[in-house]
C-alpha cells in the first residue's frame, strides 16, 4: 500500500512538472527564431539575429528581423494570432533574404502552438516558423 502511495506521488510530481514546463507565456518572452519556412537561419554577419518580443499590456510586438530593428501590433485569441501596422528601420545588410522572410512570415501567422521552451508559428495549414524561448538571465551573463 506505501509503494502505491509513493508511485502516485511520484506520477503527479511528473506530471505536474511537465505541464508547468510546457507553460511558456507568449508574452513578455524573447522568442529567437530557429527556422523561417523550414529552413534553419544561417547569417552571414555576426551580429545578425531574428527575436521578437510581445508586449500584454499595449499588444505590441518589436524586436529585430535579422539586421533591423522593427515594431507592430499583434492580435491574439486563445491560439489564433495576427500581426498588423509593422515598421522597420531600413538599413541594408547582407541578411536582408532572412529579413524578408521573417516579415513575410509575421504576415502570413495565423496561428501558434507553444510546447516546452518552442513556438511555432503557422499559416492556414503549415508550420512557417519555430522559435525558442531565451532566458534573458542567461543571455545577459554571456554578454
Amino acid at each position: 500500500m506505501k509503494g502505491m502511495i509513493v508511485c502516485c506521488f511520484i506520477t503527479v510530481l511528473v506530471i505536474s512538472c511537465k505541464s508547468a514546463k510546457e507553460s511558456v507565456s507568449l508574452t513578455g518572452v524573447k522568442w529567437v527564431a530557429e527556422s523561417l519556412n523550414g529552413k534553419e537561419i544561417k547569417f552571414k554577419e555576426a551580429q545578425s539575429e531574428v527575436f521578437f518580443t510581445l508586449d500584454a499590456t499595449d499588444k505590441k510586438v518589436s524586436g529585430k528581423a535579422g539586421c533591423n530593428r522593427f515594431f507592430g501590433t499583434y492580435d491574439l485569441n486563445e491560439s489564433e494570432l495576427a500581426f498588423s501596422g509593422m515598421g522597420a528601420t531600413k538599413m541594408a545588410c547582407l541578411d536582408m533574404d532572412i529579413e524578408a522572410s521573417f516579415f513575410k512570415v509575421l504576415e502570413d501567422t495565423k496561428s501558434f502552438v507553444i510546447k516546452n521552451d518552442k513556438l511555432t508559428l503557422k499559416d492556414d495549414n503549415n508550420v512557417i516558423a519555430v522559435f525558442k524561448a531565451l532566458d534573458e538571465k542567461a543571455d545577459k551573463k554571456k554578454k
